[in-house]
């Protein structure tokens, strides 16, 4: 791997930003949209009879690392659709290219554009909320690396999958975070989802991502089981998704499908 290959693929990305306005909108819009939504139904729990405290950060917290999960995992498969969309596939693994490198430019440039849109919805909750995320997130870090790990899985097994079907699927860019959120327990804790859907949700790396996140905000310790959990479901989506796309990249370009890809 060449590191200036993946600088190329980062620069490449950045112009693409500089010059195509819904990049910019992807990473900053959406996240403040969401913290205005949250915030607006946080002020309104706060305001009623019995609200328990604590109920507005954790609504506006997790709406903020929601955001950063659904953001790089969105961008790691528009970052390759956009190639696909401006024709320049073939271009560029014509060239020494690997895919290896073509995916870490994907990464290292997507993880400073989730970066970005954490810091803006971070700083519209501090502004039109009075809540700070910024103090928390050394103790949140690890399990926001959790999500990101779980993103770059998702986001490697969706561009695969586009590889192999072609742009048909390209919705699911956007839409497979919507499938996972009523099982990830982004805004409820585990126990409130009916017993039957229990299994799923544990099977799942964002779930016991936000368990830990709560009790980090709620003034508790790191929690090492939810970390531990986490972190092993990572390792085996992320090992699934790389030899998935693996499978699906060489028997896209076994049938001359790279050429096709509209």
């Amino acid at each position: 791997m060449k590191a200036h290959r993946v600088g190329a693929i980062v620069l490449r990305q950045a112009y693409e930003a500089r010059h195509n306005l819904d990049r910019v909108t992807d990473a900053l819009y959406w996240p403040v949209i969401d913290v205005l939504l949250w915030g607006f139904m946080s002020v309104y729990l706060g305001h009623r009879d019995g609200a328990k405290p604590g109920v507005a950060s954790f609504l506006l917290g997790t709406a903020i690392l929601w955001g950063v999960f659904r953001n790089f995992q969105r961008d790691i498969a528009v970052g390759f659709l956009s190639e696909v969309w401006a024709r320049n596939l073939i271009g560029l693994f014509s060239t020494p290219l690997s895919v290896s490198e073509y995916v870490s430019g994907l990464i290292v440039i997507n993880l400073l554009k989730a970066a970005a849109g954490m810091v803006v919805a971070g700083l519209v909750a501090w502004i039109f909320y009075s809540f700070d995320i910024f103090p928390l997130l050394p103790r949140l870090l690890p399990h926001l690396g959790v999500l990101m790990v779980f993103a770059l899985a998702v986001g490697i097994l969706v561009t695969g999958l586009i590889f192999r079907y072609s742009t048909r699927i390209q919705s699911l860019s956007w839409s497979i975070t919507g499938l996972l959120m009523p099982f990830s327990c982004v805004f409820y804790p585990l126990d409130a989802l009916p017993r039957s859907m229990r299994p799923i949700a544990l099977a799942l790396p964002t779930t016991h991502a936000f368990e830990g996140m709560r009790l980090v905000m709620s003034g508790g310790p790191i929690g090492l089981p939810s970390l531990v959990a986490g972190y092993g479901l990572d390792a085996v989506y992320l090992a699934l998704a790389t030899a998935a796309f693996t499978r699906l990249f060489h028997a896209a370009r076994s049938r001359g499908l790279l050429v096709k890809l509209e």
